[in-house]
C-alpha cells in the first residue's frame, strides 16, 4: 500500500513537470558599467492553464556574491531602462509565456538577481537565480587613468565647477531670470508707446530649441567628439525641465531624474521619452556606445518633441 502510494505521488510530480516548465536566461554574464542586458523569463505550459506574474517598473533587487563565494547582505539595483515585454505562443493544446526585462548596472562585483515568483493555476513558482559579473571599463592605450583619491589628495580648496554652482544656487538665478523677463517686457510696452523698436525677450522654450539647433549644426560626431555631443545634449535638456518644473536635475542620476518628473505629475510617456534620451547619454559616456547618425538626430528630434510638448502655450499680444 505504502508503495503503491509513492509511486502515486512520483507519477503526478512528473506530470506536473511536463506540463510547467521554467526556464531563466541572461543575454551576457559579463559585463561592463552601464551596459544594457536582457533578463528573460520563460514557460511552457498547457493551453486552459492560467498564468499571474508581477512585473517590475523601476529597478531589480541583486544580492552581492563575497569573494569568500557566499551571498552578502548587501546587494545594487540593477536600473531597468526599458519597459517589461511579456509574450504568448500557442501550439496546439500548449502555449509559451516569454517576459523580457532590459537592465543595466552602475556599480562593479559579482551579482546574484533572485529568480522571480509566478503564479500557474493559482499555485506560486520560482525562477532560478541568474549570476552576473559587472566590471569597470576596460584600459585604453595612450589614455592616462588616475585614482580619484589623488583629487583630494594636495587640493586644499575645492576646485570651481560651474555644474556645482548651478546645482547650488540655481533658485536665485531663476529669481534674476524672471527679474530680467519683467524689466524685458516693461521695456517692451514702454518702447510700443513711444514708437520705438520693440524689445523682444525669449522665452524658455525658445532658448532650447535654439540650443538644440546649434547643437546639431557642429556636428561634433563627424570631429570624432560624440561623447561631447550627448553630454551637451543631456545637460541642455536637463537645464530646460529645471527652468521649467522648479527642480534641480543637474546632478542627478536618470533613475532619480524619473522619480523627480514623476512625481510632478508628467506622463508616462513623456518621462519615458525623457529617459531614452538620458540613458542613450549615459551609455555613450560610460559604456563607449556608438549610435549612427540616424539614431542621433532622433535623439534631438525626440528632445526638441519634449519641449515643445512641455512648453506652456504662447499667445502673441499676451
Amino acid at each position: 500500500m505504502m508503495k503503491t502510494f509513492i509511486y502515486l505521488i512520483v507519477f503526478f510530480f512528473s506530470i506536473s513537470l511536463k506540463a510547467q516548465k521554467l526556464e531563466a536566461s541572461i543575454s551576457q554574464d559579463k559585463i561592463s558599467i552601464g551596459q544594457p542586458i536582457i533578463l528573460s523569463y520563460k514557460v511552457q505550459l498547457k493551453k486552459i492553464d492560467t498564468l499571474s506574474f508581477n512585473s517590475q517598473d523601476n529597478a531589480i533587487q541583486a544580492r552581492s556574491i563575497t569573494e569568500s563565494g557566499a551571498l552578502s547582505s548587501e546587494g545594487i539595483e540593477f536600473e531597468i531602462v526599458q519597459h517589461f515585454i511579456d509574450t504568448f505562443l500557442f501550439d496546439g493544446a500548449n502555449k509559451e509565456w516569454t517576459g523580457t526585462y532590459t537592465v543595466t548596472a552602475w556599480d562593479s562585483g559579482f551579482f546574484i538577481i533572485p529568480g522571480p515568483g509566478i503564479v500557474i493555476n493559482d499555485s506560486t513558482y520560482h525562477f532560478q537565480d541568474l549570476t552576473i559579473s559587472c566590471n569597470l571599463l576596460d584600459a585604453i592605450d595612450g589614455l592616462d587613468i588616475y585614482d580619484i583619491k589623488e583629487n583630494y589628495a594636495d587640493v586644499p580648496d575645492k576646485p570651481f565647477s560651474f555644474s556645482d554652482f548651478i546645482s547650488n544656487h540655481w533658485w536665485w538665478m531663476l529669481i534674476i531670470l524672471f527679474a530680467i523677463i519683467g524689466i524685458l517686457s516693461y521695456l517692451k510696452r514702454k518702447n510700443m508707446a513711444d514708437g520705438i523698436e520693440e524689445v523682444r525677450s525669449i522665452s524658455l522654450k525658445e532658448r532650447t530649441l535654439i540650443a538644440i539647433s546649434a547643437l546639431e549644426k557642429e556636428k561634433l560626431w563627424e570631429k570624432d567628439q560624440l561623447k561631447e555631443h550627448f553630454i551637451e545634449l543631456s545637460y541642455i535638456i536637463r537645464s530646460y525641465l529645471t527652468s521649467r518644473y522648479t527642480i534641480s536635475l543637474l546632478e542627478k542620476t536618470t533613475y532619480e531624474a524619473k522619480l523627480l518628473l514623476t512625481q510632478k505629475g508628467l506622463n508616462d510617456e513623456t518621462v519615458d521619452i525623457i529617459i531614452r534620451i538620458l540613458s542613450q547619454s549615459d551609455m555613450v559616456k560610460f559604456a563607449k556606445s556608438k549610435p549612427d547618425v540616424i539614431a542621433i538626430m532622433r535623439k534631438s528630434t525626440l528632445a526638441k518633441q519634449i519641449v515643445a510638448e512641455t512648453s506652456p502655450l504662447e499667445f502673441d499680444n499676451a
